[in-house]
């Protein structure tokens, strides 16, 4: 400071509490620096980071179950005749149902670990380095989003690959 010719001046405070302060003490506190003409902020009842994080990676999870969803379905009706070739050579509900949770899992470990990669790719291109990724990494949610998304998309594809519907059980006649 002393280089550049500048004095050290103070030009606010942070008081800090261990407890939260209650809107009576924050108005009189107002009340009392306002007179002196300054101000004051305090710290709302915002979400922490954490959360919106915990909230983003739900959000994105149930997207991605989405996008799983129709994938899934689409395929399954692509292959309609298979499942019938399937269940007409004597193969029981649990192997087509574990085809298609097998289906669910594997596309959904393949986009969590494309999305995560492009995702950790582009964070490394913007900060020119990794080591600054691998100090704040979020470790939880990186194990829903690779563990997790892939054993919900084998699960819920097991479960609604239940009993095929009357119309598509049978050879449509044309």
């Amino acid at each position: 400071m002393s280089l550049l010719g500048l004095h050290p001046a103070t030009s606010g405070w942070l008081f800090q509490s261990s407890r939260p302060l209650t809107a009576a003490r924050i108005n009189t506190a107002r009340q009392l620096v306002a007179a002196s003409g300054a101000t004051i902020e305090t710290r709302s009842g915002e979400v922490s980071l954490s959360q919106i994080l915990s909230a983003a990676t739900a959000v994105g999870v149930l997207i991605a179950l989405d996008v799983l969803a129709m994938t899934v379905g689409l395929i399954r009706s692509e292959t309609a005749s298979d499942l019938r070739t399937l269940a007409a050579t004597g193969a029981a509900a649990t192997t087509r149902r574990n085809l298609t949770a097998a289906t669910a899992g594997t596309l959904g470990l393949l986009g969590a670990l494309t999305g995560t990669a492009i995702a950790y790719l582009t964070a490394i291109s913007w900060f020119r380095h990794a080591s600054v990724l691998a100090s704040t990494a979020p470790g939880p949610e990186l194990a829903v989003i690779l563990a997790g998304l892939p054993l919900a998309a084998a699960i819920g594809g097991w479960l609604f690959a239940g009993h095929q519907p009357s119309a598509i059980a049978r050879q449509p006649v044309e």
